[in-house]
């Protein structure tokens, strides 16, 4: 078929897909429709293609089918030779090789690609009628070749003259009106002559060479049908190569486009939540420095009420740093034996508070199972998904238990609440999606989002069923161990104990935002300490003297108001001073490259806006850590 490949005509091809181009309906909307007409065009096109790359691929054969021909030719006149008039047998080949020639010539003067309907015909024609005078060529053979008397000549013409007709089949059979005039051309002669001579054996043979001939066509069409769809399919197939390499090429645009648009969102989150965590993490100091100076019940009750506010939007942010921490691809899980019932109490006693205020049962069975993964990336999934359950759940109450499957120990969260529709499975693991009309005040729709990134990080499968009106259930498996193998040590999600006092303490503060700046030398001044506080690299510089001996802790944005970033400050001041101070970087940028720049550092690490609890304690641990040499 590579003949048949090669011979595909660049004219008819684009003729046939303005066909398809004209037959689609632009005021069709959604779905293109083909009207009868254009339907009619598009296979005319077609039938022009194939018949295009069939008479190519036959004037492609013509030299190889000649070698072929002269070879039969010759056979014929040496079995002949002593039998018929030398003169004639030459005439005959003479007339066979100019034949030949003017095929041959034919070969050279095809263009090799038919550009229009009108040229294929033209050259059908110009082989059907060589086939026909060559055929007559060979049928003459039976006027001067039959010797009468002699069946042993007599049979060996007729077997000569149905050869070279059944070779002939596979070459002239991709053109039926050529395979048509050929072997009538050729047998036709020699089954009247045998009819004529009389004789019973000779009628039975004229009659069996009629019904082989009959049957040469039937052959010669059902080839000919073959390589046609064959043909056709290969055009079939390359229209369907080309219209899903089209929907690839869409596809991955539409990828590229998604990945363009995500890209431009984690970029517009992390410039948004930069710029909004600096006043979220200023008003979360202040209103705790104002809880702490009030001492009138009713405003320290308004002030409650508005460090609750700010510490709802805390948690908003840290969703949001979870998820651009996951996709930076900065959490790494370490993994340890631990047992789930620890985990489960935890979580159950720090939601415990939001389920009684809904008058919701939140319980779990208790279970001396372990399991081998991550806990504090465990604890993030199950405390997320206890908290969607509870915020969906209007009565009745929420169920987490465990329960050992064989090599895994499976988890899972049950709820009586609103339930899940079909449809909306899957999106509830986006960012943003909300399945049910909830109040924003309880969330974004950022738990389920974080619960699979999560997820695929630990190599968890998370499987979820649903009923509309009866609730869900969450479950996922985690590799089952022994609980032997657990080693009870210190629970390192615990915030460090407040054991170290700030009082006489000097902390170097590194930020451009002057509110941050003073909300954090408030905050400090509360618990004792002295702040020095500095916009920038330059300025923390020139102010160390007032520390009036070496800091005990240096407290660092990222993003500060000169060239330099924390990181450098930190390092810089270290250098000035010949000391290894204790620092850690406090900051509302959540990029991807911003938070590995910083986790490579080693330095200590929090997000903006950070509690004042939170701060407190890292403050202490990091005056406990104390100034070490530089080295």
């Amino acid at each position: 078929m590579s003949a048949v490949k090669s011979a595909v005509s660049p004219a008819v091809e684009p003729a046939f897909e303005s066909a398809v181009e004209s037959a689609i309906s632009p005021e069709s909307g959604a779905t293109a429709q083909l009207d009868s007409a254009a339907r009619q065009e598009i296979e005319r096109m077609r039938r022009a293609q194939v018949r295009a790359d069939l008479i190519a691929s036959i004037y492609s054969h013509i030299p190889r089918s000649s070698m072929g021909v002269v070879a039969g030719a010759l056979t014929v006149a040496w079995g002949m030779w002593g039998q018929v008039l030398h003169v004639a047998l030459l005439l005959w080949l003479g007339a066979i090789g100019a034949v030949l020639v003017w095929r041959l010539w034919l070969h050279r003067a095809f263009p090799g690609q038919l550009r229009e309907e009108q040229h294929i015909a033209h050259w059908e024609r110009h082989w059907t009628l060589s086939t026909a005078v060559h055929g007559a060529v060979w049928g003459s053979s039976a006027a001067f070749m039959y010797i009468p008397g002699s069946p042993e000549y007599q049979a060996l013409l007729l077997v000569a003259l149905f050869a070279i007709s059944t070779a002939a089949v596979p070459l002239i059979g991709r053109h039926l009106p050529s395979l048509y005039a050929f072997v009538l051309t050729v047998l036709v002669p020699i089954i009247l002559r045998l009819a004529l001579e009389g004789g019973a054996v000779r009628i039975l043979l004229a009659v069996i060479s009629a019904l082989v001939m009959y049957g040469i066509f039937l052959f010669g069409r059902e080839l000919n049908r073959t390589i046609t769809d064959s043909v056709r399919r290969q055009y079939e197939n390359i229209d369907l190569i080309a219209q899903l390499t089209e929907q690839k090429a869409e596809a991955d645009a539409a990828r590229r486009e998604a990945d363009r648009a995500n890209l431009m969102k984690t970029r517009f989150l992390a410039a948004a939540s930069h710029d909004l965590r600096q006043p979220m993490h200023a008003l979360g100091l202040f209103s705790d420095s104002l809880r702490r100076r009030i001492v009138e019940p009713q405003q320290r009750a308004l002030a409650d009420r508005v460090c609750e506010s700010a510490q709802a939007l805390e948690k908003t942010f840290d969703a949001l740093l979870d998820i651009s921490r996951l996709d930076a691809g900065i959490v790494q899980a370490n993994t340890e034996p631990f047992l789930l019932q620890t985990l489960l109490e935890r979580v159950l006693d720090d939601c415990g508070s939001e389920a009684a205020a809904k008058a919701i049962t939140l319980r779990t069975m208790r279970t001396g199972l372990a399991a081998h993964s991550d806990p504090v990336l465990v604890e993030r999934i199950l405390r997320n998904l206890v908290n969607n359950a509870i915020r969906y759940t209007d009565r009745g109450k929420v169920l987490v238990g465990c329960r050992a499957c064989g090599a895994t120990v499976r988890v899972e969260v049950w709820d009586t609440g609103v339930g899940i529709a079909p449809d909306k499975r899957e999106r509830i693991f986006e960012e943003f999606y909300q399945a049910a009309e909830r109040d924003r005040r309880e969330g974004l729709g950022l738990g389920l989002a974080i619960v699979r990134r999560v997820a695929r990080l630990l190599q968890v499968e998370l499987s979820l069923q649903s009923t509309l009106g009866r609730g869900s259930v969450f479950r996922f498996a985690l590799p089952r161990c022994d609980p032997a193998r657990v080693v009870r040590a210190h629970d390192s999600a615990e915030s460090p104990a407040a054991s170290v006092s700030l009082k006489q303490a000097v902390v170097l503060v590194i930020d451009d935002d002057p509110a941050v700046r003073e909300a954090m030398a408030e905050s400090l001044r509360l618990w004792g300490a002295r702040a020095v506080t500095a916009k920038s690299l330059g300025c923390a510089l020139e102010r160390l003297p007032e520390c009036g001996r070496y800091p005990d802790a240096i407290v660092s944005d990222f993003r500060l108001g000169d060239e330099h970033n924390g990181l450098e400050a930190v390092a810089r001041i270290r250098h000035e001073l010949g000391i290894d101070v204790p620092a850690m970087i406090v900051t509302g940028d959540t990029a991807p490259r911003c938070l590995r720049v910083i986790q490579a550092s080693g330095l200590r690490y929090l997000p903006k806006p950070v509690t004042p609890e939170r701060l407190l304690a890292e403050l202490q641990s990091l005056v406990e850590e104390g100034s070490k040499p530089l080295v």
